[in-house]
């Protein structure tokens, strides 16, 4: 009999294809972030909780929320991944955000990314909005849903 195995490299390899990211440094807690994202720049995120990355670091578990928006006109995808949760980070190599937004289309999206980062920077407590390459992501697989 076969043995079927998963490439977690390919995976997430395939799962960033036409992702842009943008790395965000904001104290605020999660739900009043996205609640300021939804307002200022006219999104609809909602919290996922079964979409929820858990993660055990140190012998504790973690939860990092996640939560997403669906822009069906465009066929866009809008993750926003919360990166720290008390003191541990779900990508230690980007642990000066707070939080990461993933966009995900097939389509150019062109300047888009840059008009959300400047839009971010509007936001009262953010502190450093700006895109992020996903090649310097290390752990890619934990970002993948």
């Amino acid at each position: 009999m076969a043995k079927l195995t998963i490439n977690n490299s390919l995976l997430a390899q395939e799962y960033f294809e036409d992702a842009s990211l943008i790395g965000i440094q904001c104290p605020l807690e999660p739900h009043r972030m996205v609640w300021q994202i939804n307002n200022r720049c006219q999104y609809n995120f909602e919290y996922q909780p079964a979409s929820d990355i858990n993660l055990t670091k140190k012998g504790s578990s973690f939860s990092y929320p996640v939560f997403m928006c669906q822009e069906l006109r465009f066929a866009m995808q809008h993750i926003i991944y919360t990166n720290q949760q008390r003191g541990e980070y779900l990508l230690p190599e980007l642990r000066h955000f707070d939080f990461i937004w993933m966009l995900k289309t097939d389509r150019p999206i062109f300047n888009l990314v840059s008009l959300l980062v400047e839009e971010l920077k509007t936001i009262e407590k953010v502190q450093v909005a700006i895109q992020v390459d996903a090649e310097k992501i290390i752990r890619k697989k934990h970002l993948v849903l």
